[in-house]
């Protein structure tokens, strides 16, 4: 951020009136979390004031939590609301000071001038208040129509009448789950999968049977044993960027998943939120078989999370129980949130949003493979998260006992399996959430120092 001049207060001190720069055009999203300011000669020349008062200045912007510097690599920009993180972290369970990467979740790319900008607009419109109104079972057209844009470039088509509207993946999952399940069956799943889906199974009394998995995801051939011994009838998968290795489905893979589905009667609950993420997937399991695959897609991983807005193409025919299910469940999204959601998406800002995470993803991406060389490491491109298996000196749990105390919050492998005989001796730390990149290269310097150092070496021989 070079080239970033600000404009200074008259009447206050100019260090003073510098580090209050910093802090409006941070909150406005002149600037934003990540960026680097001018080098310290380079913009008091701009500026016609001392060295010595840009360090005062910045100095002054590191006091109040907006800056942290590095000699030789510059000052870097942080959140600008340290009381909103640290409400953050509460509400996570975590306490100050702690930089969780636990979560799933993208960079904000979301400033604040935007979502103004958006609220201002809808509230420009004369009949903007019935948005806190109930929705129709179906939600608004409008909002359906946003929809069939964002699933087109999932490469979905289908009609504004057929798609389903949800507050959030989850609460879409939750209603597939309910509508194609009864109590007590099985369901098909990945070996290690998104945690959340082993505790929703055992809410709808259902058994997993893991399938087997290698570099590229689930094995056709594994789908078929299964589907043959007649053990399931519905199969759970993420064909992109899976949740917690990256992998991603073939083309040739995807097809012969279809065609075991069809020749098996199967139903599939295809969850690809993280897809647009992806650089250029194959297309979703659901083109080749329409007829029996519920798709799932939102704005979570690609926009905002706090939008809580999700999209479901399901089969032919399913699109009405699914309404119906998330009138129970409450899974309908707030007007307000599918309002703004959707004007995003037809203005390109939604766009542009993910445009901007996938470039901040790749280059976190590059500064945790760049620490974690030598390692087993999962990370393909557009991901998140990394799967780093670890030495065998060290158990996930401990590991993630030392990170906590390091100040760092991972999630140990045991969570994403499935079945006890699935062993892995892995973490998943997810660098999308930090508020900027150089936290992310602080963490996983940490990160690494810890997975070289043996826990045993810690110990004292006893006699």
């Amino acid at each position: 951020m070079t080239s970033w001049i600000p404009a200074l207060a008259p009447d206050k001190p100019r260090y003073v009136a510098i580090a209050d720069a910093i802090a409006a055009d941070l909150t406005h999203g002149k600037l934003k979390a990540g960026d680097r300011l001018p080098p310290q000669r380079e913009l008091a020349w701009r500026l016609g004031v001392t060295i010595g008062t840009i360090t005062r200045a910045y100095q002054e912007a590191a006091k109040r939590g907006f800056l942290s510097g590095e000699v030789g690599r510059g000052s870097y920009l942080r959140d600008p609301r340290p009381n909103y993180a640290a409400a953050q972290s509460i509400a996570n369970g975590a306490e100050a000071g702690i930089l969780d990467m636990q979560m799933s979740a993208p960079p904000r790319a979301v400033g604040l001038a935007q979502v103004e900008e958006g609220l201002a607009a809808i509230t420009r419109e004369p009949n903007w208040i019935e948005l806190f109104d109930y929705p129709p079972a179906q939600g608004f057209a409008r909002h359906r129509e946003a929809a069939t844009h964002w699933l087109a470039k999932c490469g979905i088509d289908i009609a504004p009448d057929q798609v389903v509207l949800s507050a959030g993946a989850q609460a879409a999952l939750i209603s597939c789950l309910s509508t194609a399940t009864t109590p007590g069956e099985r369901i098909l799943i990945e070996p290690l999968t998104y945690p959340t889906m082993q505790p929703l199974c055992r809410q709808f009394g259902l058994q997993t049977r893991p399938l087997e998995s290698d570099a590229e995801g689930i094995t056709p051939d594994s789908l078929e044993y299964h589907a043959k011994r007649g053990e399931a009838r519905v199969v759970y998968v993420v064909p992109t960027l899976q949740n917690p290795t990256t992998a991603t489905l073939s083309l040739e893979r995807r097809q012969a998943i279809a065609e075991i589905a069809r020749r098996y009667d199967l139903t599939l609950i295809e969850d690809d939120v993280f897809r647009l993420l992806a650089d250029d997937p194959p297309p979703p399991i659901r083109n080749f078989a329409p007829e029996r695959t519920y798709y799932i897609t939102s704005l979570s991983k690609t926009t905002a999370p706090g939008l809580r807005l999700a999209f479901l193409a399901p089969p032919p025919g399913a699109t009405e129980a699914l309404n119906r299910q998330q009138m129970i469940i409450g899974g309908r999204p707030n007007g307000l949130s599918a309002e703004l959601g959707s004007r995003w998406i037809m203005d390109g800002s939604a766009e542009r949003t993910l445009a901007n995470i996938r470039a901040e993803l790749h280059a976190r991406r590059d500064i945790a493979l760049e620490h974690l060389r030598g390692l087993k490491v999962d990370c393909r491109p557009g991901a998140m998260f990394a799967w780093i298996t670890l030495p065998n000196y060290w158990r996930p749990t401990d590991f993630v006992a030392a990170a906590l105390a390091a100040g760092i919050k991972v999630t140990p492998g045991t969570v994403f399996v499935t079945e006890a005989s699935v062993q892995q001796n892995a973490i998943r730390a997810c660098f999308g959430p930090a508020p900027s990149r150089e936290l992310v290269r602080e963490a996983f310097e940490k990160l690494r120092v810890l997975i070289d150092k043996c826990p045993v070496d810690d110990c004292h021989t006893m006699a």
